[in-house]
């Protein structure tokens, strides 16, 4: 399963929400991004997860995505998750 999550770094708070996102891999297999905004900069983290991805359309965990909330100093406002299927290449 792969989870993608954003969130909106709080003003001048960049730097450390990028960390952090690092640090929330904890030596999971994934990618953190960073995009520059007008409105305010995103951290983006794709987190591949082993465990087999749900068909679309059907609730992909109860326990929502494997990320701990990152501290609400760093964020402005809350942080969103989505999981997706990869179609294409095949894993």
């Amino acid at each position: 399963m792969i989870w993608m999550w954003e969130a909106r770094a709080a003003a001048g708070r960049l730097d450390e929400l990028c960390a952090w996102a690092v640090d929330a891999l904890a030596g999971r297999e994934g990618e953190v991004y960073l995009s520059r905004q007008p409105g305010g900069d995103l951290v983006v983290l794709i987190l591949r997860r082993p465990d087999p991805t749900p068909p679309i359309g059907t609730s992909a965990s109860a326990d929502g995505p494997p990320l701990p909330v990152p501290p609400a100093h760093l964020v402005a406002g809350s942080a969103h998750a989505w999981p997706f299927e990869q179609l294409h290449p095949t894993r």
